[in-house]
């Protein structure tokens, strides 16, 4: 069995706040432990960011659900590639709120400060992510 990371970058398909968040998370985290997939998602400025990590089969199959989930519009895939080990191996779901995303941290791995993954290279949006959840991610 082979381990995979997918990062994928979305947009926001209808308003969206922290309750909305909470509950995308809570349900994330009891389907993704039952899949042994880990991960984060960022989450601001009208866009998502998420990082997956885990059997192909159910990664593939979880990033295709959420294509068809009704929240997400422009899905694309950022990075998808076989890894050795998980960059998340301790979160079924972590997340990092608009709140905790600075401009400054923004302009280290794009060429905007308003956070668009979309402007992102696939090493910088992982880079984002993973430094964002050594700082202040929320669990």
């Amino acid at each position: 069995m082979s381990l995979i990371r997918l990062v994928y970058a979305s947009q926001f398909a209808q308003p969206f706040n922290e309750l909305d968040a909470l509950d995308i998370i809570e349900v994330s985290m009891v389907n993704n432990r039952k899949l042994d997939i880990t991960g984060v998602l960022c989450y601001s400025n009208h866009y998502y960011l998420q990082c997956l990590e885990g059997c192909r089969t159910e990664v593939n199959r979880l990033y295709r659900k959420i294509c068809l989930d009704s929240r997400h519009t422009e899905p694309v895939i950022l990075m998808y590639q076989e890894i050795l080990h998980r960059q998340f191996d301790d979160w079924y779901m972590g997340h990092i709120p608009s709140i905790n995303i600075s401009g400054g941290t923004v302009l280290k791995y794009s060429k905007e400060r308003h956070f668009n993954p979309y402007t992102m290279t696939p090493e910088a949006a992982l880079k984002f992510l993973l430094e964002l959840s050594q700082i202040n991610a929320v669990l």
